[in-house]
């Protein structure tokens, strides 16, 4: 069975339809088959995460960008960061790319 990696570099060949967020916090519609470009913005070589990637509070940020809870509250974060807690409710929580 083939585990498929969170991570995926430019130049590697996108193997789920989605959108994908990449180290600066630029997204961009993928399709399978496509390979992973360069970043939008730079043009340089970038890791990308799909933007549906769930993260938890206390992991690192790993994408800038702004990121919403599952009860819609809504952060901007930079590379580095780590994960907040809730703004309403104060719990641990699950973010997603916006």
């Amino acid at each position: 069975m083939k585990t498929m990696s969170d991570l995926h570099r430019t130049g590697e060949q996108v193997e789920e339809t989605g959108r994908y967020v990449c180290e600066i916090g630029e997204t961009k519609q993928l399709s399978r088959g496509d390979s992973f470009p360069a970043c939008p913005r730079t043009g340089k070589a970038t890791n990308w995460r799909h933007a549906d990637h769930e993260h938890k509070t206390g992991q690192s940020v790993t994408e800038a960008g702004r990121y919403v809870d599952a009860s819609g509250q809504q952060v901007e974060l930079k590379v580095g960061d780590a994960f907040p807690s809730c703004p309403s409710s104060g719990k641990e929580t699950g973010w997603k790319h916006l």
